[in-house]
């Protein structure tokens, strides 16, 4: 157990017959439930600084068994430590605690999602996570019932791939129907969802929540939380229409056997292709202006020219946060604490990752080189640069405020590195600018990267908190989800479908981990983009208005005014509510749609009128092609 129970400790300090005594004698239990607690969790720490060692050391495997070993290590210690911290402090009183940072503490440790539960339904939960994971990477599917050729493929990424590179209609109709038939298989996809759906209730009920979706929600602290994602929803939802509708034009255009009507919803593979070309150089679909001169300009073999060797690009990265006036990484960081991950490590999607051991923090960074990786690695650095900020504080209020705030502040910089300003400031772009109409390609790329995914980040959350809540009953889950798609998406299935099917997305059961819930995600973006605002106008480098400071081209790289704002933000950690911290960068206590409507301004003008010249209606009235008897 964790040191001694917290009443064990209030009588050892005698009868007390004061507040002020009474209040002493709490915070100095909780204070040294607390300090076991940090010095267990140093242990564990110290088991991450030697995971760190072990996969940078020279001529060692990336997937050893003692790395393995050591990562279980790790999960199963810290599991422990939480569920018997969180059992002591839930019976500490919180409101005779004096000391607020001290509430602060107790208040985030007290309640726990799965983390809470007894280490039986625990380890049942991690076996059903890793079989929702099997779905997604498990080599699982013949597409054409023949595997005799090529063997069985993964939904992530071969066929995700295959579906992005098709052009045919049929190819993405029967991979969209393998990859579900091969999980549903004897129900297989719909009783694990609702054994994990269950041990979600029970997590609830540890922390005393009659409503299931609390527990899931825990660290947005808010009544009704999915109320104020929806709301975001519908503000964002008239650019999200104009959108869609150009879209399905361009459906109605390629693909005519998927008998797409001209005021009706897209089908959910061609969707799914949309989502993945978003950045392809061959999608179907048309951008805003066509013609070599208004294609958007090649940055790889600049890439290469400027930012060789990767290291080059980790201190360029580095070097934007620096001019905020943010930490300066040292070279005994990069000497020590800054390692390359292995060529044939990650795969061809490889990322960066970040390790927290106080009193250090580390990198291992991804030696590919392209655009997106030098995306990410801004994305990286805010990460770093944040665990730097945390090393300061106490352990369980050094971590970020709620899931995805942390997300949102990379977002930011990557929005900020990615624009043509910066990367003419890189000498990857000779101009700082692009022309009016590579501009608004541009957008529209980032608009489909955005814009389409954000309703299916809520839909996804929507789905499993209305289930977890008991809106949803098991007899109605395959028609009430795609019954959200219509609502806030525009999407149907290809076909005719019904109750006794289980059509989720890949996506969702990325999302059933609570670390990387489809909340966390849609949080990131629109808060990513109400920070971005933010820090833009306090640079100067947006002003509303003017066509030569306009959101979409900010980069506030250099802004002292900016980097306060990120700096007091990161500094505070958990100590504080989020919305006390997103208060500091916006001056605003709720979530706005507002940031995305600004930076995709141009855009919207330019599809709405498109669509009036090509006379297309937004919206969208959707087949009933799921029957609910």
């Amino acid at each position: 157990m964790l040191g001694v129970p917290f009443v064990l400790l209030l009588v050892a300090f005698g009868h007390c017959h004061s507040r002020s005594n009474h209040t002493a004698g709490y915070e100095l239990a909780t204070n040294q439930i607390l300090d076991s607690a940090t010095s267990r969790m140093r242990s564990v720490w110290g088991l991450q600084r030697t995971i760190f060692l072990q996969l940078t050391a020279k001529g060692k495997s990336p997937l050893g068994g003692q790395v393995l070993n050591n990562k279980q290590d790790v999960e199963a210690k810290t599991y422990r430590l939480l569920y018997e911290l969180a059992a002591n402090l839930s019976v500490v009183p919180v409101a005779q605690l004096d000391d607020p940072l001290l509430r602060r503490r107790v208040q985030r440790m007290a309640k726990l999602q799965l983390q809470g539960l007894r280490p039986k339904d625990y380890e049942q939960a991690k076996d059903l996570l890793r079989q929702m994971h099997s779905f997604v990477s498990g080599s699982l599917v013949c597409p054409h019932e023949d595997c005799s050729a090529h063997g069985p493929l993964a939904m992530y990424p071969q066929i995700v791939n295959k579906n992005m590179r098709t052009k045919l209609y049929e190819d993405l109709f029967i991979n969209w129907f393998a990859w579900r038939k091969a999980i549903n298989e004897k129900e297989t996809a719909k009783s694990t969802f609702i054994d994990y759906v269950r041990l979600l209730r029970i997590a609830a009920t540890y922390n005393g929540h009659v409503t299931p979706s609390r527990t899931w929600y825990l660290h947005y602290d808010t009544e009704n939380f999915q109320a104020e994602l929806e709301a975001v929803v519908w503000e964002i939802m008239p650019l999200y229409r104009e959108l869609h509708a150009y879209l399905r034009h361009e459906v109605q255009s390629t693909y005519p056997k998927a008998d797409t009507k001209s005021d009706g919803a897209i089908s959910a593979p061609i969707m799914d292709q949309i989502l993945s070309q978003d950045w392809y150089p061959h999608q179907f679909f048309r951008t805003p202006h066509q013609g070599k001169q208004h294609q958007l300009p090649s940055v790889h073999r600049r890439l290469e020219e400027v930012l060789v060797p990767p290291v080059k690009i980790n201190r360029k990265a580095a070097e934007f946060f620096e001019s905020l006036g943010l930490n300066i990484l040292t070279e005994n960081f990069y000497d020590l604490y800054s390692r390359r991950m292995q060529d044939d490590e990650g795969g061809p999607d490889c990322k960066s990752q970040v390790y927290y051991f106080p009193p250090d923090v580390a990198l291992r960074y991804c030696p590919k080189l392209d655009y997106k990786k030098l995306m990410q690695i801004h994305g990286t650095m805010a990460e770093l640069q944040y665990y730097l900020y945390k090393l300061q504080l106490p352990f369980g209020l050094d971590t970020e405020p709620c899931p995805g705030f942390g997300a949102a502040l990379g977002e930011t910089v990557i929005l900020a590195s990615g624009t043509p300003r910066h990367l003419h400031r890189l000498h990857i772009l000779l101009n700082d600018s692009l022309t009016e109409q590579q501009s608004l390609n541009r957008l529209f790329r980032m608009g489909v990267h955005t814009l389409i995914a954000v309703p299916q980040y809520f839909i996804n959350d929507k789905f499993l908190v209305d289930v977890m809540d008991g809106r949803i009953g098991v007899k109605d889950y395959n028609c009430a989800y795609w019954g959200l798609q219509d609502k806030f998406a525009g999407v149907q299935p290809p076909s005719n479908r019904n109750n006794k099917d289980f059509d989720l997305d890949f996506k969702f059961y990325r999302g059933m981990n609570p670390e990387t819930s489809n909340t966390k995600k849609f949080l990131a973006e629109i808060l990513g983009f109400q920070f971005y605002r933010s820090f833009c106008l306090a640079s100067g480098q947006y002003r509303p208005g003017d066509p030569d400071f306009p959101l979409h081209n900010c980069d506030f790289y250099d802004s002292k005014e900016a980097g306060m704002k990120m700096r007091e933000m990161m500094k505070l950690g958990a100590t504080r509510h989020w919305r006390d911290v997103m208060e500091i960068a916006t001056g605003e206590r709720k979530l706005s749609g507002r940031g995305i409507l600004e930076y995709f301004a141009p855009l919207f003008t330019w599809l709405k009128e498109r669509n009036k010249q090509l006379d297309i209606e937004p919206g969208w009235d959707a087949d009933e092609l799921c029957r609910r008897d």
